[in-house]
């Protein structure tokens, strides 16, 4: 009869502990195995046909930031006969989408569709002139023979249109060809198209041409934003986290390295599209997506809400407007699925599994917490510069453009009228006799006296109009677009605005006014002097009146 084996303590110790590490080595083995299962295919579809301005996603695919991501993504170009971005993704045929600032019309339609982020923080549509047209601002498009894509593709220049007063009836409307050289034969006078790619194509035909932009009136859309299904956010938010993210980060590549970025696209997506076409497109949508300025994807909920806004005036869209899960709010999430069917095939690692689980939810909740904290510094940063931003820009007191920013705005249009020979008018305001309503009243109701005439003023400018406090009860009115009669037409209807009623109770005030339009070579400086001068004249000849810049009108009053 064989004597039994007796296993030192020792050795027993070490088998249990090879067993455990076997365990172990199996558990990472079947988690890899389990995320490879895991791994599935993303469409993403492209809104037009290839070209930089889907850099950045090329860039995710080639740099492999989508591989590192667990991500298998296709990318599908645009164009004629491709499906619309906004269909793909509603019948499933896409799982992101790239589209424009209309994605909001659909959500409003009760859409299930959620804006990821936004690249591009302008839009890049305009018009497109010939040099020799005569035409230089939305106005001279009267009459005219004007492309625009159907809506909401045109949306920021029917808004421009709208804003500057300019009926759709009194112009000639013709659907867009997406062929330049109609405007170079003279088949139409305003041709709608792209900063980034027309313009070189005109460059490159010697022709000549100004561009009607829709940012130097006032309409700022975001374009080219990322967009995905709700359902398959509810479902895979991880993976949608994760295309995004890749995603941002091929853009930030490709933005770095425009050149590498440019022969890829040229080598593999675009070959038809020259080097200097793609390093054109490159250099103008750079500017449009302004990684300097702005994070890259960034999307203001109130920018949102002015646009849904927007649209709802033009009738492109019914209210109310409810944005709520519209934008895409980042969230830390865990999946443990698969962790407890590991687990449960895991019976005899069961203490060992439920230490590493332990550790894994500690772990996820501190990165929860950072990633919050991290969040709501970041909000407290931006809401921080909105404000520093608005104290900079504004008067406290009367709301309106401060010193400093009408200056800014002020150079801005002086470039404009020496560029297109536009006229370009100041007025110069005085309050009458203020200090007497301080000395009777005090500063309280001087304050609401500087506030009432703001108001007052305001509400009867044009849009294109900027009012700025310049100092004490001096206030300066830049008029764009507008010659020396018609501005003081205007100086007079306001000064009889003032006169006409009391602003607060029985407290009256007139204004004194001097009008001047700028004159070629002329700066800031000598433009408010000039007005400065006959605001100066105005009191001398008996206050609540309007004097007019010319050379005679400087000469000493006797």
């Amino acid at each position: 009869m064989p004597l039994p084996v007796h296993t030192p303590p020792g050795k027993r110790g070490n088998t249990s502990l090879r067993l455990g590490l076997g365990l172990l080595l199996l558990l990472v083995q079947w988690l890899c195995l389990a995320e490879a299962m895991a791994a599935e295919k993303m469409r993403l579809q492209l809104r037009w046909l290839h070209q930089f301005q889907f850099a950045g996603y090329y860039m995710a695919l080639e740099k492999g930031f989508y591989a590192q991501a667990g991500l298998d993504v296709q990318i599908l170009p645009g164009g004629p006969g491709a499906a619309k971005p906004l269909d793909a993704l509603l019948e499933g045929d896409a799982d992101f989408a790239v589209t424009n600032s209309g994605l909001v019309i659909a959500r409003m339609q009760g859409q299930p569709l959620v804006a990821l982020a936004a690249i591009m923080q302008s839009s890049p549509i305009v018009w497109i002139v010939r040099a020799d047209s005569g035409i230089y601002t939305p106005q001279d498009l009267a009459g005219k023979r004007v492309m625009l894509m159907p809506a909401p593709e045109s949306a920021e220049l029917r808004i421009t249109l709208a804003r500057e007063g300019i009926d759709l009836t009194h112009l000639e409307l013709q659907r867009t060809s997406f062929n330049p050289q109609d405007l170079i034969d003279g088949n139409t006078d305003a041709f709608d198209g792209y900063i980034s790619n027309e313009p070189f194509w005109l460059q490159q035909q010697n022709q000549p041409y100004r561009l009607i932009n829709p940012r130097e009136y006032g309409v700022n859309f975001y374009n080219d934003i990322l967009a995905t299904h709700e359902t398959l956010l509810l479902r895979r938010p991880v993976q949608v986290e994760a295309f995004i993210q890749a995603s941002l980060k091929g853009w930030q590549y490709a933005l770095e390295h425009i050149e590498e970025s440019v022969q890829l696209i040229h080598q593999r997506y675009a070959p038809d599209k020259s080097l200097e076409h793609l390093r054109f497109e490159a250099e103008q949508l750079s500017k449009l997506i302004m990684p300097e300025l702005v994070q890259l994807g960034h999307m203001n909920p109130g920018r949102w809400q002015a646009i849904a806004q927007s649209y709802l005036d033009l009738d492109m869209a019914e209210g109310p407007i409810e944005l709520d899960g519209f934008i895409y709010k980042r969230k830390v999430t865990t999946d443990h699925s698969l962790l407890y069917q590991v687990l449960g095939g895991a019976l005899l690692a069961l203490l060992l599994l439920g230490a590493v689980a332990l550790r894994f939810a500690r772990l996820t909740q501190k990165l929860r917490l950072e990633v919050k904290r991290r969040q709501q510094a970041e909000q407290e940063l931006r809401d921080s510069n909105l404000q520093l931003e608005r104290l900079a820009n504004t008067d406290r007191l009367t709301g309106q453009w401060s010193r400093l920013k009408l200056e800014e705005l002020a150079h801005n249009e002086i470039k404009r009228a020496e560029r297109y020979d536009f006229p370009l008018a100041l007025v110069f305001l005085d309050i009458d006799r203020f200090k007497s309503v301080n000395d009777l009243y005090g500063h309280d109701v001087g304050d609401c006296v500087l506030t009432g005439v703001a108001q007052r003023i305001k509400s009867h400018l044009r849009d294109s109009d900027s009012l700025c406090r310049w100092g004490g009860e001096e206030f300066i009115i830049l008029m764009p677009h507008t010659d020396l009669d018609h501005a003081c037409l205007i100086a007079e209807k306001l000064r009889g605005l003032l006169a006409a009623e009391p602003l607060t109770g029985t407290i009256g005030v007139t204004g004194s006014f001097g009008v001047a339009q700028w004159q070629p070579g002329q700066s800031l400086g000598e433009l408010v002097h000039c007005a400065d001068l006959m605001l100066y004249r105005a009191k001398k000849l008996g206050r609540n009146r309007v004097e007019r810049f010319s050379p005679c009108a400087i000469l000493p009053l006797v």
